[in-house]
């Protein structure tokens, strides 16, 4: 008989949350179909172009966080950290490891 290679224990249903206040915490999309469009988008997108991040946040997020989180009005600094919270629970990674890679990626296209 072959080898078995278990990853029952890796595959959930629970999606993960990102959490910005005590009252203000989202299920993030991290299914398959959700990356693709995210992946999508993110190819075209215009980063100064807050519709465009908002379309890509609205993806992981849905429209009515999107809407409190504008409502929020977060610096430049604290959106940022939203958007690279919400990658780290899509990619369930630490939120530290993304911003390191962001931080590089800044590096690299200076």
């Amino acid at each position: 008989m072959g080898r078995t290679i278990d990853i029952s224990a890796r595959l959930t249903n629970e999606r993960p949350t990102l959490k910005l206040s005590e009252d203000m915490v989202y299920k993030v999309n991290n299914r398959k179909s959700a990356m693709l469009i995210l992946n999508q988008k993110m190819k075209n997108a215009d980063i100064n172009d807050i519709e465009e991040v908002d379309e890509i946040l609205t993806v992981l997020l849905g429209k009515e966080a999107v809407k409190e989180i504008n409502e929020m009005d977060p610096s430049l600094a604290g959106f940022q950290a939203i958007m690279m919270g919400a990658m780290a629970a899509v990619m369930d990674e630490d939120l530290e490891v993304v911003e390191e890679r962001f931080r590089e990626s800044a590096e690299d296209q200076q």
